[in-house]
């Protein structure tokens, strides 16, 4: 027999023992990291799930500790630092196979003072826009759910720290509205209705007005829209740069889904784009030409989170099921545009103020849920990662809704008016500020 050797060496070979290739996986037993963690000091522990014995894990390259109820277990103590924290997880086992996981931990210590400005008189439905000398600018909104619009700006000056009423009133009040910074310090205002809560088409506002700052007149001026007219409320807005020209954006919000002789009130999912010029707007697409987001959404939020990249945030309720709104929009060199869907909210919300709170983390803070209950409690979202966390917050705040958020200093919010669970409007404002222990 010629190959003898050929056949010996497959027996021996199947004398050797046979390993298992599967990896060693670990699942993290405590804290919850999907929650904004409220001490600095933190024990993390994990269990490793295989069917062989883990010989040990290392956190970040140093090796963790046995831990209580077994030899599956192991845990470390870890200092947090201000933001977002990585964890770099290798668990092996007895035959020398490995694994490699990461995990993050979001650490933000805060006070919430409402020892902050009160308005004049309670709005929801506002829209707040930040002046080149700093000061804040609320404007329009109502005074009750389901209320008309009103007409009245306030301005908080950022030396006194106190609101003030403007002698300038909007051309047509209006609530729902958007009010965006051009580049040359001027606010536009556009869309809204007539009412709180619209029902139909006519309830909408079509005219757009520009708020042009003290020393030049007038202060609130009705501007031309040439195209298809803008009949949105409760949206959001966005102005880019594209080719050395002003954009301005339009996404979802209720309004005209249809337009021409047969209106119809609805959600609206389209993007349209109109051209900011020294003489109005003039509109680059229509309804039926315009790109369509993933889901028709209203009552969301949008914050820049780097040059020419946005986060929408935001749930849309449709019969008892919360759709996903989040997504991220990327403005390329030029006209072009991508959009993202992002994960969905821990808490799915709408009505919410979102804005940043650290470089590269994003706040959503209260706004309606399903249940149309009102809630509290905070979002985090950090934008490199695209996980969210949720947060408690440190002191009682204002349950409210349609209200409004904006930085102001350093790492400290200021959150606006809004709807409490009565629907009134609310005159407080309280801060949510960073703490650094």
């Amino acid at each position: 027999m010629r190959n003898w050797w050929l056949v010996g060496l497959i027996f021996l070979g199947c004398e050797r023992p046979f390993i298992e290739t599967s990896e060693p996986e670990l699942v993290v037993v405590e804290p919850d990291l999907t929650e904004v963690q409220t001490s600095r000091v933190i024990t993390l522990r994990v269990q490793s799930i295989h069917f062989r014995a883990v010989q040990g894990v290392l956190l970040n390259g140093i090796p963790m500790d046995p831990a209580h109820p077994g030899p599956a277990y192991w845990q470390a103590s870890i200092n947090l630092r201000l933001g977002l924290n990585t964890f770099f997880l290798e668990a092996t086992d007895q035959e020398g196979v490995s694994r490699r996981d990461t995990a993050y931990a979001a650490y933000l210590p805060h006070l919430i003072s409402r020892n902050a400005p009160e308005l004049p008189d309670g709005r929801g439905g506002h829209s707040l826009a930040r002046l080149r000398n700093g000061n804040l600018m609320v404007t329009g909104g109502t005074r009750r759910r389901g209320g008309p619009a009103q007409g009245e700006s306030f301005l908080l000056n950022r030396r006194s720290g106190t609101f003030s009423q403007m002698q300038d009133r909007l051309s047509t009040p209006r609530t729902g509205h958007t009010a965006t910074v051009l580049p040359d310090g001027q606010i536009l205002i556009v869309g809204g209705s007539r009412i709180d809560s619209p029902s139909q088409v006519s309830d909408l506002i079509e005219t757009v007005e520009l708020y042009t700052p003290a020393g030049r007149e007038p202060a609130f001026s009705e501007i031309p829209v040439q195209g298809q007219p803008i009949r949105r409320t409760n949206h959001v807005a966005i102005v880019r740069e594209a080719n050395g020209e002003w954009m301005l954006d339009l996404i979802g919000g209720y309004g005209d889904v249809r337009y021409g002789s047969n209106p119809s009130f609805g959600v609206r999912r389209d993007l349209r784009t109109f051209k900011v010029e020294l003489g109005g707007l003039t509109a680059l697409n229509m309804i039926n030409s315009a790109p369509f987001i993933d889901h028709p959404i209203a009552d969301h939020t949008v914050t820049e989170a780097a040059h020419d990249t946005y986060f929408i945030l935001g749930s849309q309720f449709d019969n008892g099921t919360a759709v996903n709104g989040n997504m991220r929009i990327k403005y390329l060199h030029g006209a072009g545009r991508t959009l993202s869907q992002l994960p969905g909210l821990l808490t799915p919300r709408t009505a919410h103020a979102t804005a940043p709170v650290l470089s590269g983390l994003f706040a959503a803070f209260g706004g309606h849920l399903e249940s149309s209950e009102i809630t509290t409690d905070i979002e985090l979202l950090h934008e490199q990662t695209d996980l969210f966390f949720s947060m408690k917050p440190s002191q009682a705040m204002v349950y409210r809704y349609h209200h409004t958020a904006i930085s102001v200093g350093i790492q400290s919010v200021i959150l606006i008016g809004g709807f409490n669970q009565n629907g009134t409007a609310i005159t407080a404002s309280e801060y949510f500020i960073v703490s650094r222990e």
